[in-house]
C-alpha cells in the first residue's frame, strides 16, 4: 500500500473520529440542555404549585377572620348593645346616688366595649384592607393598641403612596398583624414603629418594637407547634406576592423586620 493511501486512510479516520466526537458532544450538550430545560420547568411548577397552596392557605384564614369577625358583631356585639340599653333603663330609674355612679361606670364600660369590639371585627375583615387601603388599615389598627395605653405606636410614610393591589397589601397586613401579635404577647415592647417607604423601584415596610428580642436562630428552628410557626408563616407569605423578607433580633435589642415588595406589574393591580 503507498504512502498516499496510507495517508489518505489516516485522513478519512481521523475525519470520521472527529465527525463521531464532535456528534457525541452535540448530543450531550443537547441532552444535557433538555435535562435543564426539563429541571427548570419541575421547578417552575413545584414553585407554581406551592404558590397555590400558600394563596388557598391565605384566602381560607382571611375567609374565617371575616366570618370570625361577623360572628362578634351579630351576637357579641348585640349582646353588649341589649345589656346597655338595659342599663340606660336604670339609670332613668330612681336609685341610690351610689347605685347610679356604678351603673354609669359600667354602661360607659360597655360603651367603650361595643366601640373596641366593632374595631376589631374591621380589622378581620379583608374588605376593609380593600376599601381603605394599607396605611390606613395599619393605621387603625395601631390607634388600636395605642389604646390600651400600654404601648406607643408610631406609623410614618416615604414617597408618594400607591396601591399594590388587594392580593399583596391583605398578605402584607396579615404580616403585620402577625408582627403585631408576637410583639404584644411575647416582647415585652414598649414602642412598636411602622414606616412606609414607596420607592421607584420597590416598596419597603419596616416593623419594630423595643422589646426583649430573641434567639431568632432558635426560635426558627423549632418545630411547627412553638413559636417559631409566626416567624415561618412570614417568611412564607412574602415567598407569596416575591418580597424579600430580612428579620432581625437578638436578646435585649427588639426585633427588626424589613420586606421589600418589587413593585414591578404591581402598581394599579
Amino acid at each position: 500500500m503507498s504512502n498516499d493511501n496510507v495517508a489518505l486512510m489516516v485522513i478519512s479516520l481521523t475525519a470520521i473520529l472527529l465527525l463521531l466526537g464532535t456528534y457525541i458532544i452535540i448530543f450531550l450538550f443537547i441532552f444535557r440542555r433538555r435535562q435543564m430545560n426539563n429541571d427548570l420547568e419541575k421547578a417552575t411548577l413545584q414553585a407554581q404549585f406551592s404558590q397555590e397552596i400558600l394563596k388557598s392557605q391565605i384566602e381560607v384564614q382571611n375567609s374565617t377572620l371575616q366570618q370570625v369577625g361577623e360572628e362578634l358583631h351579630d351576637n357579641i356585639g348585640q349582646l353588649l348593645s341589649v345589656a346597655k340599653i338595659n342599663l340606660n333603663i336604670l339609670e332613668g330609674i330612681g336609685i341610690e346616688p351610689e347605685s347610679q355612679e356604678y351603673i354609669q361606670q359600667t354602661n360607659e364600660i360597655i360603651g367603650q366595649s361595643i366601640q373596641d369590639l366593632r374595631s376589631l371585627t374591621k380589622s378581620l375583615d379583608g374588605d376593609f384592607v380593600q376599601q381603605f387601603g394599607l396605611q390606613e388599615s395599619m393605621t387603625h389598627e395601631l390607634q388600636r393598641i395605642r389604646k390600651t395605653k400600654k404601648f406607643e405606636t408610631e406609623i410614618t410614610l416615604t414617597g408618594e403612596s400607591y396601591t399594590l393591589g388587594y392580593e399583596r397589601e391583605i398578605i402584607l397586613f396579615r404580616i403585620f398583624q402577625e408582627f403585631l401579635n408576637n410583639s404584644l404577647k411575647h416582647s415585652e415592647a414598649k414602642n412598636i414603629i411602622v414606616k412606609l417607604n414607596y420607592g421607584l423601584a420597590h416598596f419597603n415596610l419596616t416593623l419594630s418594637d423595643d422589646g426583649k428580642g430573641f434567639d431568632y436562630e432558635k426560635v426558627t428552628t423549632h418545630n411547627l407547634l412553638n413559636s417559631g410557626a409566626g416567624l415561618r408563616n412570614m417568611a412564607r407569605r412574602c415567598e407569596l406576592i416575591g418580597a424579600k423578607c430580612n428579620l432581625e433580633s437578638s436578646i435585649g435589642k427588639g426585633t427588626f423586620l424589613d420586606i421589600e415588595v418589587p413593585i414591578k406589574n404591581s402598581v394599579n393591580t
